[in-house]
Parts: C-alpha cells; structure tokens; sequence
C-alpha cells in the first residue's frame, strides 16, 4: 500500500465498517456520531486496520494511549450494551473518573495509519 490516499483508506472504513454508500466519509466523519461504529465494532475495526495496513496502533502496555495521545480516561469508543454496575467508582481521592470518549474521526485514524507506515519504511 506504498502510498496511502484518503480516498482508500476511506474506502476500506466503509467496507469494514459496512457502511453505505450513500454516506459521505471526509476527514473530519466522526466513527460514532456519523458512522455508527461504537464498541466492540470501533476495537474491531482498529484491529482490522493494523492487518491491512501491516502498522502497529495499539501497545501491550499502552494499548492506544500513546497513538492518539490518550489521557488516562479518554476513551475512542462508547461501550456498548448496558453496564452490570450502572453506579460510579470512587478513586482513591474520592472523586469518581469520568470516562470522556473522544469525538473521534476518519482523518485521525488516518493520519495514525499514515504515520505508522513511515516509521516502518
């Protein structure tokens, strides 16, 4: 995949994600409010692109953290379903963690791919 367009990389997130083509992907398409892709099905796609794409996003002790500068409740997806314990956590400070989800997009993900490829090469 030498060098990757846009325009590709677009083409596969909308095979992967099942996504029709009546849906305009841009850089700026978020996965969750424009696309639908949350979950189990936004790890899933992550997965898929690091195969396609032969690069490495995700770290055994980082997992995502790092490629997209993650803080340490930011998430990219929502989970999905209903939560067992639908009551907060305290920390040790007292405070509950809010998880916050990213408004994560084409173009970011894109960007990661892209710039896993050139460390590669």
């Amino acid at each position: 995949m030498g060098d990757l367009t846009f325009e590709q990389f677009a083409e596969f997130i909308r095979k992967q994600g099942a996504v029709s083509r009546k849906k305009q992907i841009e850089r700026e398409t978020q996965f969750e409010r424009d696309l639908g892709i949350t979950g189990d099905d936004g790890g899933e796609l992550i997965e898929a692109t690091e195969r396609q794409f032969g690069v490495a996003l995700t770290s055994a002790e980082d997992g995502l953290r790092n490629t997209f500068n993650l803080g340490p409740n930011e998430f990219l997806f929502h989970a999905e379903g209903f939560e067992i314990f639908p009551f907060e956590v305290l920390s040790i400070t007292g405070r509950s963690p809010t998880p916050t989800v990213r408004s994560f997009t084409v173009g970011e993900l894109y960007d990661a791919v892209r710039e896993a490829m050139s460390e590669k090469a």
